[in-house]
């Protein structure tokens, strides 16, 4: 990886500053934590399908090995 500029650095550390205040935001909010956290099960359940139907189309096995 690249060594990153000092300006790259100061973007970095702005957007995980700001990345950290709205994590902040939706866990002081149970209602949108509530939402939020209901998303992310949907998007995990869909990856998990995508992930099930690209592992059947590189024939790969469902199958646990033991």
């Amino acid at each position: 990886m690249p060594k990153m500029t000092a300006q790259e650095l100061r973007w970095q550390a702005e957007s995980d500053a700001d990345t950290m205040a709205r994590y902040q935001m939706i866990m002081d909010d149970p209602a949108r934590k509530k939402r939020a956290v209901s998303a992310a099960m949907k998007q995990a359940a869909d990856l998990n399908k995508r992930a099930t139907a690209m592992n059947r189309a590189a024939g790969v096995s469902s199958k646990k090995k033991k």
